[in-house]
């Protein structure tokens, strides 16, 4: 295996330690698994095992309510730390989105609530000599700012700071000590069995396919996991189960490179938790190789797609000049979850008018719609804001949160905008629950709009859906998203204020798979909302460059393969991009 990992690793210039167990058997193997790394925010496991340790002897309980203002959060990307307006919500739902879009708004409050002394101790007597937690994800970048004082330093700045540095960082550990800790809570040694069944359910609810899932692609795979991303690292831990086995996988890889978005070395992740779950399996490892073909016209994109298995439709616009490049630009697609694009732009046009308060708050009980995270993954009440609502409708795809705002703007009132802007292909006859119900009803099964649940179900049966007929759903044509994507970044669509919250909504996706993977570094900013169906993969956005060049570019597929993880399907979709994108600014003047 060591060869195999160096060579992985070679190509994209990034070294990495990793070690897996097998569950059942205890075989196990490593690569550098005692060296002591960075754990970033995969340190959120150990919070989250002394959560649920004292769930378990009653000091605290899951149910307690936590308000929570806006006023003193942590710093973050994404939950609880973009939210603009308070939230109330129970303890063990605040550990739900500390582990499922790592929220460290979240994670700082169950810190300091339960404190590192306790949490270290917890450690200490699971056997967990290495690993530590020092503090919070505040106290994280504190470090980071007082070591790198100036945000656009070089990489030898950061290489020198203590974040980075496993020997001087705040949270550290060795995969080996990680594995076993996974491997506590799998085998209910963590913590009382219920709870450690709790905290595994919260495990397969994170957000994230591009590292560890990315390289378990068979139908019956289960990734249950955490990430954690700090400069030059990018980790994943979690358990694989597969063919009836369960794995305990440890990878970090420190890249060479300190930008945040380089997809390849993400990619690493999924492809070393491979190699050593296959050599215990005792089985060899095929990876499929990655497309390097370049695209100089339509046809070679739309060619490329069907090598993949996929047909293509897209357009990109140069917001400038007007220019674009299409791919059956005019034929009516399925939007799936694109069609939050439009009713964030009603509910953004109708606040601006007065007629909705943002603000306002309404109480939104856990399931409800079907959706595979946010809301109806919850175990309790929670207190929201509209605007929060639809923060979380376009940053995670919510779909609780959807068909709340939908119910509060009006189908009729997203219609007629649409109609006013000259979208005539474009309709959002349906809500989220009516999508899924058409599902439930043509496949004769309860879905919670998750495709792992589909992985027994025929192709045959999955392409005769209602709900992958343009002309039975929520629609769209490339060409008309692109327009109004356009429309929302010039200002055109609506009032200013109101396209300007949609482009912030947009900004705050957190899915790098899909179109953010065809622009890799740091100095390129990509605004985007997926879409997800069986069979369907769409993305929407706009793609800003350094030089002030801007492009809308929506790229809708449907792949012949029913596989529900399908990373060469999603890579698709912003190569496509990226290279309809390049034909632009090559055209430009």
């Amino acid at each position: 295996m060591k060869e195999q990992v160096e060579q992985v690793l070679g190509a994209v210039g990034a070294r990495a330690w990793a070690h897996a167990v097998d569950l059942d058997s205890g075989e196990e193997i490593g690569y550098g698994e005692d060296g002591l790394v960075v754990l970033a925010s995969v340190f959120k496991i150990p919070v989250l095992v002394e959560l649920f340790r004292r769930f378990g002897d009653r000091r605290l309980d899951p149910a307690e309510r936590i308000d929570v203002p806006v006023e003193g959060r942590s710093a973050g990307p994404t939950g609880l730390s973009v939210m603009a307006d308070p939230i109330e919500l129970s303890l063990r739902d605040l550990a739900y989105w500390m582990m499922s879009v790592s929220d460290n708004a979240a994670t700082d409050l169950l810190v300091d609530l339960l404190g590192t002394e306790a949490i270290n101790a917890t450690l200490r007597e699971l056997g967990l000599t290495a690993t530590r937690v020092d503090g919070t994800c505040d106290d994280i970048y504190q470090s980071i700012y007082e070591d790198v004082p100036d945000e656009k330093a070089g990489p030898e700045v950061w290489r020198a700071a203590r974040a980075v540095d496993p020997e001087r960082s705040l949270q550290a550990g060795t995969p080996r000590e990680i594995t076993r800790l996974l491997a506590a809570i799998w085998n209910d040694e963590a913590a009382p069995p219920e709870q450690c069944a709790e905290m595994r359910r919260i495990l397969s609810l994170q957000a994230w396919p591009h590292r560890l899932r990315s390289g378990f692609t068979e139908p019956d795979a289960r990734v249950s996991a955490k990430t954690g991303t700090l400069r030059f690292w990018r980790n994943e831990v979690g358990v694989v189960e597969t063919g009836g086995r369960r794995y305990a996988v440890a990878v970090f890889v420190r890249s060479d490179s300190y930008e945040y978005r380089i997809p390849a070395a993400d990619a690493c992740v999924g492809t070393v938790a491979r190699l050593a779950v296959d050599h215990l399996r005792g089985v060899e490892t095929r990876r499929r190789p990655r497309g390097t073909a370049r695209a100089a016209t339509p046809g070679q994109i739309r060619d490329h797609a069907r090598e993949l298995g996929a047909d293509i439709w897209l357009h990109a616009r140069d917001l400038a000049g007007g220019r674009s490049v299409g791919v059956g630009e005019s034929t009516p697609v399925v939007t799936a979850s694109v069609l939050k694009v439009p009713v964030a732009l009603e509910l953004a046009r109708q606040s601006v008018a007065g007629e909705i308060d943002l603000s306002e708050r309404v109480t939104v009980p856990p399931g409800g719609v079907p959706s595979p995270y946010g809301l109806s993954v919850q175990r309790d009440d929670t207190v929201i804001s509209y605007r929060d609502l639809a923060q979380l409708m376009i940053v995670i795809s919510d779909n609780v949160a959807t068909d709340l705002v939908i119910d509060r703007v009006g189908k009729d009132r997203v219609a007629a905008l649409l109609a006013e802007l000259g979208l005539t292909a474009t309709a959002v006859p349906q809500n989220c629950a009516e999508i899924l119900a058409s599902l439930e009803e043509d496949l004769g099964i309860s879905y919670r709009d998750d495709e792992r649940d589909l992985a027994e179900v025929p192709l045959e049966r999955l392409q005769a859906l209602r709900a992958l007929v343009p002309d039975e759903t929520c629609r769209t044509t490339p060409e008309e998203i692109t327009r109004l994507l356009a429309g929302i970044w010039r200002d055109e669509a609506a009032a200013p204020e109101a396209c300007a919250l949609v482009r912030g909504w947009m900004g705050d996706q957190i899915w790098p798979h899909r179109l953010t993977s065809g622009f890799p570094g740091d100095d390129i900013v990509v605004s985007g909302k997926t879409g997800t169906l069986p069979l369907v993969r769409n993305e929407v956005g706009v793609v800003e460059f350094a030089d002030g060049g801007r492009y809308a570019v929506g790229v809708f597929t449907r792949a012949d393969d029913p596989s529900p993880n399908a990373p060469h399907l999603d890579a698709l979709i912003g190569w496509a991009a990226a290279n309809a994108v390049a034909q632009l600014r090559d055209e430009r003047p």
